[in-house]
């Protein structure tokens, strides 16, 4: 029986993978981590993060290393103990206001600018939950990288 064209695709960027669905949202777990041009230690460094939390997309896996995609566009491959399954929101686009609720007309009770880092906490539709020290609210899903689009975050 022939593989269909998804099903292929998904073997191509899952080999001896983790498991977990492919492309999803990541978080760097430390303060150093290096981005390589290839699935191993033998492969140049490209890129050192220097952002601890900074959400970056896995696209693809070989064995315990995950390839990479940052907010800019930036790709290559990390070590899977780099990285964290937890979520995070980074702000892409110049000052956003955070409201208490999720909706245009809300009380503003902060702003961030661009590159914040938050927790986030839940995107059920428009508008994401996020967190940062005692602050908690809503920030529209297009300013933020950490999330697809369609995706449910309950």
């Amino acid at each position: 029986m022939p593989l269909s064209t998804a099903t292929a695709q998904e073997a191509k960027l899952t080999v001896r993978g983790s498991g977990h669905p492919v492309p999803r949202f990541v978080a760097i777990k430390f303060e150093k981590a290096n981005l390589r041009a290839g699935p191993g230690s033998e492969y140049p460094v490209l890129w050192q993060y220097r952002r601890l939390g900074l959400p970056v997309l896995v696209d693809a896996e070989f064995g315990v290393w995950r390839k990479i995609v940052d907010h800019e566009g930036t790709s290559g491959w990390m070590r899977g103990s780099l990285l964290d399954l937890k979520r995070n929101a980074f702000v892409t686009k110049g000052v956003i206001k955070i409201r208490a609720e999720g909706n245009q007309e809300a009380r503003v009770i902060a702003v961030a600018e661009r590159g914040a880092l938050f927790d986030l906490e839940t995107c059920p539709k428009q508008w994401c939950r996020v967190a940062h020290g005692d602050i908690t609210g809503w920030v529209p899903r297009d300013t933020i990288w950490g999330i697809m689009d369609g995706e449910v975050i309950d």
